[in-house]
């Protein structure tokens, strides 16, 4: 009898194989053999209790170095945290006689209550752009982080109602970082886990930095207890929060999204418009941290310097410059020119203005639009944005001209003309595009392309409501 049994964890990886020795009756125990080519099978044994089950199949590509460059910034986080803990025990009075303890626990409430405040404000105004721009997010946390820091080494050299201020302020950063770390974290924690094994990917990554921070800690002792006076803790400070933002930036930049927000989508179709299938590394690449996302830029540089998706209706009108904006020679009423906009997305499930003067441009999406369609609107909008986009001296021109509300109903037929002709254009070549990119490995039906509140809308159009709706 010849009995061969692979065992498989649930990623499918080989973690044992079993033969049946005839001579002995038995099963003999053999390792996989993609671990014995490699010599890599003791090290996995080894580093177990740290990585995910089927590791490295079970995750993403881009978690190793992100997971590397997280653990260095975590190192040396842990140490700046110690000679930064310092300075606020020594604004504190600890080892002073002078020190009261009523005054160190009023100003500890009043440090918790400004970071409780912080925490929920930030929270409420920005929680919702967090998943559109993680990667902003995700190293904002750590430069608020960085400055608390600062800030705390700077308090002790300051008058007692200077230190409250600081020290409150540097809670408040740490807050910001608690909330913008901890949800851009989780968002990444589901793109890594591939196998969808966000527990106990996001366990394991607590075991790592357990390790880390409690080496770091040690080290950090040691550091605190050689290094005294204002000017050594500054030079060992600052390069330590240099380092802790470089690898930062490297952890974020590592990171290869396979859903579209609007920077990559206009990356992505920037591509596709020339012919071109661009793959996440490609994307990932040229993708930007701190740039504002919302600014649609190409190779050839800026073609509109905002776009609002899932717009609301007032930010349609306001942007068609029918709240009273119209020429006074328009023959139009307001109505008449919103159902020429809407006649020509009758069948889409979005409407679309752009206004190339001042570089703002909206999409409005009906009640049933998927992501698939935001992002098939988008590309219609990128190609709408190439053709009409006028030189720069035309453009500021143009920009004058609408500030001054000068702007003539035949400005706005070319617009109309323009979205029509790049529709028919977007409908024919978009399966096409579609397919290219899902093939390439982006995720259409999850993208993040709306920041902030996002709105549906449903249209009625006279004897076609039904269909419009």
């Amino acid at each position: 009898m010849d009995i061969r049994i692979q065992e498989l964890d649930r990623t499918g990886y080989n973690t044992a194989n079993y033969r049946y020795d005839v001579s002995t009756g038995g099963f003999k125990l053999s390792p996989p053999a993609q671990a014995a080519n490699t010599g890599k099978s003791h090290v996995y044994r080894y580093l177990s209790p740290f990585l995910p089950a089927g590791y490295p199949s079970s995750v993403t590509d881009d978690y190793t170095p992100y997971q590397i460059y997280d653990s260095l910034q975590a190192f040396a986080s842990t140490i700046a945290g110690l000679l930064a803990s310092r300075a606020v025990f020594v604004g504190m009075g600890v080892g002073s006689e002078d020190a009261s303890v009523i005054t160190t626990m009023l100003l500890y409430i009043a440090q918790a209550t400004i970071g409780r405040i912080a925490t929920i404000a930030f929270a409420d105004r920005f929680s919702q752009q967090i998943e559109t721009k993680v990667k902003f997010y995700r190293f904002f946390a750590d430069i608020v982080n960085d400055t608390a820091f600062l800030l705390d080494c700077v308090s002790p050299h300051l008058p007692i109602l200077g230190r409250a201020i600081t020290l409150c302020v540097s809670n408040a950063c740490r807050a910001l970082c608690g909330v913008a770390g901890g949800s851009s974290k989780a968002i990444l924690s589901t793109h890594f886990a591939k196998a969808g094994n966000i527990g106990e990917l996001n366990a394991k990554d607590g075991s790592q930095e357990t390790v880390v921070s409690l080496i770091g800690m040690w080290v950090g002792g040691l550091v605190v207890s050689k290094v005294e006076g204002t000017a050594e803790t500054w030079c060992c400070l600052l390069p330590l929060l240099a380092l802790h933002l470089w690898c930062n930036w490297k952890a974020v930049k590592s990171v290869r999204l396979s859903t579209l927000n609007i920077e990559r989508a206009a990356i992505l179709f920037d591509g596709a418009l020339r012919g071109q299938s661009r793959s996440l590394d490609d994307v990932g690449k040229q993708e930007g941290i701190l740039v504002k996302a919302d600014i649609l830029r190409t190779a050839e540089g800026r073609l509109l310097s905002s776009c609002i998706v899932g717009a609301s209706v007032d930010e349609l009108l306001r942007i068609m410059h029918l709240e009273g904006l119209v020429a006074p020679d328009s023959p139009e009423t307001t109505g008449e020119r919103l159902k020429c906009l809407m006649d020509v997305f009758h069948e889409e499930k979005y409407l679309l203005w752009a206004d190339i003067a001042t570089g703002q441009a909206v999409m409005v999406l009906k009640e049933d639009a998927s992501t698939v369609d935001q992002a098939k609107g988008f590309l219609h909008l990128m190609r709408f944005a190439k053709s009409h986009s006028p030189p720069p001296k035309a453009r500021t021109k143009r920009m004058e001209d609408a500030q001054k509300s000068t702007l003539t109903a035949q400005q706005d037929s070319e617009v109309l003309k323009g979205l029509k002709t790049t529709l028919d254009e977007n409908n024919r070549l978009w399966p096409a595009i579609q397919d290219r990119a899902q093939a390439a490995g982006w995720e259409l039906e999850k993208g993040n392309f709306e920041k902030g509140p996002c709105y549906r809308v449903r249209m009625q159009n006279g004897a076609d409501s039904k269909k419009d709706k």
